[in-house]
């Protein structure tokens, strides 16, 4: 039998497509599927940065 997936290693991973995209609306779209994860406040950040360009 197959093991489920690592969830933590899936977010952190799609988190790092994030940061190298790195566009307002691949940091919102991973804050609307992860609220509840600590790297929000990360991708928060991001955000702010962003909107200070």
């Amino acid at each position: 039998m197959q093991k489920p997936p690592d969830y933590e290693a899936a977010v952190r991973s799609e988190f790092e497509q994030v940061k190298a995209e790195n566009t307002v609306e691949a940091y919102e779209r991973f804050i609307r599927r992860h609220p509840d994860h600590p790297l929000v406040e990360e991708a928060r950040e991001a955000l702010s940065r962003i909107g200070k360009q």
